[in-house]
């Protein structure tokens, strides 16, 4: 079970407690009883307090599963050109650079460290 839907049981959970937390103050009030009344709002405070990390923790996931894969390396270049277009405001921009232009440049790097680790001993 993903973590999403563990956070939604337990809010569901909390969300059953608060109603019961109110139907708890209800009936004391119905008695007339000031002592179960009190424990009533200090059991809906405690899962008020309970739920509200849940909240955040929810809402952080919730962000970050919207966010799309990045894929572009295996689109032609016009493509990544639209692509950056569709980017986050404020997100600094990329330059597209074509697949077989990352592979050179991933191997230049690896021969670069070869020449390096060799020219150490």
């Amino acid at each position: 079970m993903s973590m999403t839907t563990q956070h939604r049981f337990q809010l569901w959970g909390w969300i059953l407690f608060v109603f019961s937390a109110i139907f708890f103050m209800v009936s004391s009030l119905r008695a007339g009883d000031l002592a179960s009344l009190v424990g009533g709002l200090l059991f809906l405070l405690a899962c008020f307090v309970f739920l509200a990390p849940l909240l955040a923790e929810l809402r952080a996931s919730t962000n970050n599963v919207s966010q799309r894969p990045n894929y572009s390396r295996f689109l032609p270049a016009w493509s990544r050109a639209e692509i950056l277009q569709w980017r986050a405001p404020g997100a600094p921009m990329k330059l597209p650079v074509l697949a077989h232009q990352q592979d050179q440049i991933r191997r230049h790097q690896v021969r670069s460290e070869l020449r390096f680790f060799a020219s150490t001993r």
